[in-house]
């Protein structure tokens, strides 16, 4: 069934396939959070809600590889940019 295979190749489909842990052809928030790394634990999720496009909690190889080409920029991104400007006004009370 070439519904199933994915619309990216090289590393996104790579990077899918790497997660997909179960081989179900989908991705879950579990099998996402294998790329949880502390700089960018922040995204992840909100990573995963907007390349959900059929909000059903689970990302197909489409959703996956659509996600990163977007116009609208990558997903992880732009939410370190967001969390960037949220933090500019705040400064932090004393030194370490």
């Amino acid at each position: 069934d070439t519904s199933i295979l994915p619309i990216c190749k090289d590393s996104l489909g790579w990077m899918f396939n790497k997660l997909d842990m179960n081989y179900d052809l989908l991705l879950d928030p579990s099998e996402i959070s294998a790329i949880y790394l502390d700089k960018y634990e922040p995204c992840v999720k909100p990573l995963f809600n907007s390349c959900d496009s059929f909000k059903d909690g689970k990302l197909s190889n489409n959703e996956w590889c659509y996600c990163f080409q977007k116009p609208g920029g990558l997903p992880c991104q732009n939410e370190m940019n967001r969390i960037q400007k949220l933090s500019r006004g705040k400064s932090l009370l004393g030194k370490y």
